[in-house]
Order: structure tokens, then C-alpha cells, then sequence
């Protein structure tokens, strides 16, 4: 640890702060890891920021700010320094508005926790280090792995953005659904015409390979070192070298030969939607069967969607579809008469005017459902209820076309054994984050765009390749990455290969790698692999520390010691006498709804101590045993809502398992299970995180002293049966 101390510069946000800042200002200035103390009236404002410079470039770069929500100044300071060419990865922040003087209205106790979190900080900042930039090089190639709309429009931006493109299509041909499309909403173009400009582009761009005819077998390696190995056609195998990947399989139409109330398979009249269009596309509409004028059409929707069976829920493009095909028989033919028999029509956007307009050229909708399809006197027959006329039908059609549910394409599951990527229950492929991080995938490097992560119209395809071209871009940072390094960082010599880090890493990061020079060693010593981290690839969720056994893996700006120290400074004072409760929070979901709790001044028990962390997969089993140590009477940890994992993705998961254990632990050493808990909470649900501390504040008083408190920890008490 080094000498060098912090400044603590207190901010009055100007002097509407309940806070007795002559007292902070006395007690922090007493304070073991305090360098000085200043105070100031609006630090976000010129005249602090050229304050906050100053010091800086004095050398003073330890800095705690107890100021308001680090979501709001952080930013600009750190853009304040950055553009004066100065480091502010040493500057750490203690939010004493929203969380402390706008929660509590006795300024005593709103004092006494500012300083018990500002005192925490102290420690934590006193053993920081300065982060540091880190250039890597990588090759600016991409590989798109399928040639549909959404494949084709990646590799033509990335090809614009200078990226060598190869293009991987299992089929032998380009343009998956869309090339059969004979009009696609809205544009009103058929699909052929819509993909000839992108074809044309794809042709006489030098930058793109196409590979058709060719599957992906696996990937292996990192963002920057990919690669991935093909199998053509013909069985010859080879590998590409690639710094990302582009996910654009597209969907496949769901084939509904088990459902026997359609005669789907053994009808040839009964088709798919997709087979009409393809019908349409090519110009000769007729019945399969024997060739004959197609007269009369029965459409029906939903056939697998909203199924338990097949598929759960509505697949989106079915009903828009259905409408696209019925104009373009009636347009070719008014005389022909097309029914749709439907449960709901979903039509969203500008599609409800072609709805509407199929309406006004004579499209039969009939609210109801298909009872049976069969066959007699050598014509297709069904049978139908009119819900709304409450009787019962039957015609005669010369196709009966099924809306079939819209499935994710065949092999995403396998591809992602080897990418890492989450799929959903679906199938499909999951979004980082819904909200906000839709085409990145939990896989560095790795994005994914199209229908193969849900079903999609062809403009929200193009949108989505464009932007996973530009999330890729932003990434590869063409071809030369600079980043500041501010992740997990591994001591080789502490690791025991466990592998634990690249099982459960969430985005895919460690890699474990051989050590051919373990061949040397003795038998018992030699450990054939060790884990490798490129910092550069982290996402600094700090999942591998909080699961490494030996500590070899750490958050290079939130290691062990810097924590247990922030949780004991914290603590300090803390026991019987003065009971508090610890939270630990995630800087995602939760700071966010503490932050919207402090500014809707809604009130909680002062009680609580709050310290950040960049996940709540960070919080160890240890972290939570160390803050009952130091005196904690409760332990909670507020995370995001399940499935809303932001950093890691599958943090909070990994984090309730902590809870779990360390509920089991307390219980087997005669402590109570229930003095540490875990809650999650969507970023703006104040009254759950008011919930959540009330609850914990309860049991702190209902538990009474813990052992420490009484002074009889570390007499084990035997589990209780």
C-alpha cells in the first residue's frame, strides 16, 4: 500500500444539503486514510471542476468526492479531466445527497452515515492504483454467419466501414426468405427487388468472400482471435481467422406434418404461408394437386404460435404476411375468393392500412377456428366455426394455406456450446440487455442480428445488422483497440486451474490455456492448464473473483483488500448498541433505483450502509462473512431483476448463489440464515428497495446482537437439526 492519501472534497450542492458539513469536515479531517478535507458549494460547476484539475495535476490524483449520484457527475468530471489530458481512474465517489441527505431528515443520522461511507471509500481509495490504457491490434475481418437480408446488410456496413467481410450461407444461395417474397411490407416491392441492389454491392465488393453451401461446425478463441471451422458442401474442412462474428441465421417456418387436423404433408393443397409466397413469387399460383385454377383460399392463422406444444407465444409476422399474400392473389385475380380464419389479427405499424385495404378488395376474415381439413370426392374439404355468426361451415378450397409459427433457425444451440453465447427458452438467441444492448450478445465479439433472436420484419432486420455493424465497429475500434484496462487481471503463479473463472464467466472471457511446460514438472505439481484474461476483453463485472478459490483473479480497481478494507472502514462503530445494516449494491439496476429513491425523498431507515460494487456477481461468500466480521448485524445485496443482469449477464444469478451458501454457512455455525438476503429490482421500482431495507432493518432488530457483537464468535455452536 502506498502512502500517498486521499483528499476528501465534500460538495453542499449549493448549501441545500441537511448535512452538518462543519462536522464531517472536522471528523473526516481526523480520519487515518485522509489526505485533507475541503469544502465546496458546486463541484459539478467550473469553479470545482477547475478545483478537482488542480489537483489532479498536482499529483494529487486520489480523490473521494462525496458529492451527489456518481450516475451524474463522474461523467463530467471525468470528461473535465480527460480533455485537460488528465487521469481520473483514481477518483472515487460517495453519494451523499440521494442516498444519504435526501433519505434521512434527522441531520444527525444522515450525517453520521455520510461519514461512516465517506470513511469506507477512504480505505478502499488509499490502495487504489492508476489504470492504464492498453493497445491491442487485431485483424479487421468479420465473419457473418448467414446470407439472408439481415447477413447481407452486415457484411455490406462492415464492408463500408473497411472490414474484410466473409459471408457464410448454408444454402447454395443468397437471400434467404426474402428472395420468395412476393411483397414486403411495407415497402410494397417484392423481396427479389429489394435484395438486387444489395446483391449487386455484395458482387463487386473486394472486401466480401462469400462461402455458400457452407456450415459452421465450431468457434473457438476471443474477440480479436476468432476462429472459426467450416465444413462445405462437399466435406472439405478449413478455418477462418476472425476478430468477430456475426450472428444472422434468420428463422425457419414451422412445418406442422404432426398436426393432423390440417392434412399438412399428405394434402399436397395444404401449404404454408411461406410456400404461397414462394408459389407467388414464381409466378404460378395453382393447386398442387393436379395443377387446376385456384379459385378459393382458406387461410389459417396461428397454426403452432400460441401453443404450449410448439410455440408459446404469438410469432409476429404471420398475420402481416397472410394480409401481403391474400392482396396479391386478389390483385392478380379479384374473382378469387380469399377467407382468413383467425383468433386475432396483429398487424402493427402502417400494416393496419393493408389490412384495412385487403378488407376493402374483398378478403373474407372470419373470426373463428378451423374444426377439420379432409378430403372427398377428389377436392379438399374443410370445416370451420364463425365465432361471431356462432355456426359452423364448410368449403371447399382449392389450397388451404396455415400461417405457420415462426421457429429459430436449426444449430443455434449447438453454435453456442462453442460460442457461449444464451439462448433463449425458445431457442432463439439472447439479447444482452432487451432495453439497451439488443444485438450484443453475452459474448464478446459476438453479435447477433435478424430474426435469430426473434421474429422480425425485414426493416427491423436491416436496422438490426446496421447496428450490430456499428456495435462490432465500435468494438474493433478499427482494427487498433486502445482501452483503458480497467477489468480483471490474473496472477498466473496464484492460479490452481480450477477453470471456475471460464466456466462461469458470463461474457466468455478467461480462456484456459496449456502449459506444455507442465510436462516438466513432477506429477503431483504440474497443473496442465492455467487461466488467461485479456483485460482488454472484460466487462468488469468481477464474477471470476468473487469465484476464484486461490484470489489469483481480482478487479484491478475493486480487489479484495479494497474491499474487505472499505467494509470494515465502514463498519466502524457498528454493533449491538448501533445495529446496521450493509448494502451491497450493484452500479446497474439498483444505484438507479436508490438514486430515484433519494430523489423522490422518500424515507428508509438511516440505519443502512451502502457500498457500490459493478455487479452483484462480485460479492463473494467471503465479502458477505467479512461484513458480519466487522460488526454488520444484516447483510443485504440489491441486483437486478432476474434475466436483467446488465454487465454480466448472469451475475445476479451467480450472486444469489453466494446468498445461499452463506445463508447455509451462518446457519451451520449457529447464526441465523436470515441475517443476509438477497433482492432484485428493475432500475426504477423505489418502493422494492424501501421494502427490501425495511425488511432488513427488521430482522437486524428482531436477530438482535450477532456474535461478534456479543463477543462469542469463533465458539462454533453445532448446527441445529
Amino acid at each position: 500500500m502506498t502512502t500517498e492519501k486521499p483528499v476528501v472534497l465534500l460538495c453542499t450542492c449549493g448549501n441545500t444539503l441537511g448535512l452538518d458539513f462543519d462536522d464531517m469536515k472536522r471528523e473526516v479531517s481526523g480520519y487515518e486514510f485522509a489526505g485533507g478535507v475541503e469544502v465546496h458549494d458546486l463541484l459539478c460547476q467550473e469553479v470545482g471542476l477547475e478545483r478537482i484539475k488542480s489537483l489532479v495535476a498536482g499529483g494529487q490524483e486520489r480523490l473521494v468526492i462525496a458529492a451527489c449520484t456518481s450516475q451524474k457527475i463522474k461523467p463530467r468530471i471525468d470528461a473535465y479531466l480527460l480533455s485537460n489530458g488528465l487521469d481520473p481512474s483514481q477518483i472515487q465517489y460517495v453519494n451523499i445527497r440521494e442516498h444519504s441527505a435526501w433519505v434521512h431528515p434527522d441531520p444527525n443520522e444522515a450525517t453520521s452515515k455520510s461519514l461512516d461511507m465517506i470513511r469506507g471509500t477512504l480505505a478502499l481509495s488509499v490502495r487504489s492504483k492508476p489504470l492504464t490504457k492498453e493497445h491491442k491490434t487485431v485483424p479487421k475481418h468479420v465473419t457473418v454467419i448467414g446470407g439472408g437480408i439481415a447477413g447481407i446488410e452486415s457484411a455490406l456496413c462492415l464492408s463500408g466501414l473497411g472490414y474484410k467481410v466473409t459471408l457464410i450461407e448454408k444454402e447454395g444461395h443468397l437471400g434467404g426468405h426474402v428472395v420468395r417474397l412476393p411483397v414486403v411490407a411495407p415497402t410494397g416491392i417484392p423481396g427479389q427487388e429489394l435484395l438486387k441492389s444489395r446483391m449487386e454491392r455484395l458482387k463487386s465488393s473486394e472486401n466480401i468472400t462469400i462461402k455458400t453451401k457452407t456450415q459452421v461446425k465450431f468457434v473457438k478463441g476471443e474477440m480479436g482471435a476468432f476462429t472459426v471451422h467450416c465444413v462445405s458442401e462437399s466435406g472439405e474442412e478449413y478455418d477462418i481467422d476472425t476478430s468477430a462474428i456475426v450472428l444472422a441465421m434468420g428463422f425457419k417456418e414451422f412445418k406442422p406434418e404432426g398436426m393432423d387436423e390440417y392434412r399438412y404433408g399428405v394434402n399436397p393443397d395444404v401449404v404454408t404461408q411461406f410456400e404461397l409466397s414462394t408459389m407467388l413469387s414464381e409466378g404460378h399460383l395453382s393447386r398442387r394437386s393436379d395443377g387446376g385454377p385456384v379459385k378459393e383460399v382458406v387461410m389459417v392463422q396461428c397454426v403452432g404460435s400460441r401453443s404450449e406444444d410448439h410455440k408459446r407465444d404469438c410469432s409476429k409476422l404471420c398475420c402481416t404476411f397472410a394480409i401481403d399474400n391474400a392482396l396479391e392473389i386478389v390483385k392478380a385475380d379479384p374473382s378469387v375468393h380469399v377467407r382468413v380464419i383467425y383468433m386475432d389479427i396483429r398487424v402493427p405499424f402502417e400494416n393496419e392500412m393493408i389490412y384495412k385495404e385487403s378488407r376493402e378488395k374483398g378478403v373474407d376474415y372470419i373470426r373463428g377456428r378451423v374444426g377439420a381439413v379432409w378430403e372427398a370426392g377428389g377436392r379438399t374439404r374443410v370445416r370451420f366455426y364463425d365465432s361471431l355468426l356462432n355456426k359452423y361451415f364448410e368449403v371447399s378450397p382449392d389450397l388451404v394455406v396455415l400461417s405457420s409459427a415462426i421457429l429459430p433457425p436449426d444449430g443455434v444451440s449447438e453454435l453456442s456450446e462453442t460460442l457461449g453465447f444464451a439462448v433463449e427458452y425458445d431457442g432463439h438467441v439472447k439479447e444482452l440487455y432487451g432495453k439497451l444492448r439488443r444485438t450484443e450478445t453475452r459474448r464478446r465479439g459476438v453479435v447477433a442480428v435478424g430474426a435469430v433472436t426473434r421474429p422480425q420484419f425485414v426493416f427491423e432486420a436491416v436496422t438490426d445488422a446496421q447496428a450490430g455493424a456499428l456495435m462490432i465497429h465500435n468494438e474493433l475500434q478499427d482494427g487498433a483497440i486502445e482501452r483503458l484496462a480497467r477489468g480483471a487481471v490474473l496472477n498466473v503463479d496464484e492460479c490452481v486451474g480450477c477453470s471456475l473463472c471460464a466456466q462461469q464467466c458470463p461474457r466468455g472471457v478467461p480462456l484456459m490455456i496449456e502449459q506444455k511446460e507442465a510436462e516438466e514438472a513432477s506429477a503431483e505439481q504440474k497443473l496442465l492448464f492455467k487461466a488467461s484474461i485479456d483485460t482488454l476483453n472484460c466487462h468488469a463485472c468481477g464474477v471470476c473473483q468473487s469465484l476464484c478459490p486461490s484470489g489469483a483473479t481480482q478487479l484491478n480497481f475493486l480487489t479484495n483488500e479494497q474491499l474487505w478494507s472499505q467494509i470494515q472502514s465502514t463498519l466502524d462503530g457498528a454493533g449491538a448498541e448501533n445495529p446496521i445494516t450493509l448494502c451491497f449494491h450493484c452500479e446497474e439496476c439498483s444505484v438507479s433505483t436508490i438514486d430515484i429513491v433519494g430523489t423522490r425523498r422518500m424515507k428508509y431507515p438511516a440505519s443502512t450502509r451502502l457500498i457500490p460494487v459493478p455487479c452483484a456477481g462480485r460479492v463473494s461468500i467471503i465479502d458477505i462473512l467479512k461484513a458480519f466480521e466487522y460488526g454488520a448485524s444484516t447483510v443485504m445485496i440489491a441486483a437486478c431483476e432476474t434475466d436483467r443482469c446488465h454487465i454480466g449477464g448472469t451475475g445476479n444469478e451467480i450472486a444469489q448463489a453466494q446468498v445461499d451458501v452463506a445463508k447455509d454457512i451462518l446457519n451451520a455455525i449457529g447464526w441465523e440464515g436470515l441475517r443476509v438476503e438477497m433482492f432484485r429490482m428493475f432500475s426504477a421500482e423505489p418502493e422494492r428497495f424501501i421494502r427490501a431495507v425495511q425488511e432488513m432493518t427488521r430482522r437486524a432488530k428482531e436477530l438482535g446482537p450477532t456474535p461478534v457483537h456479543r463477543g462469542t464468535a469463533g465458539k462454533w455452536m453445532e448446527a441445529s437439526n
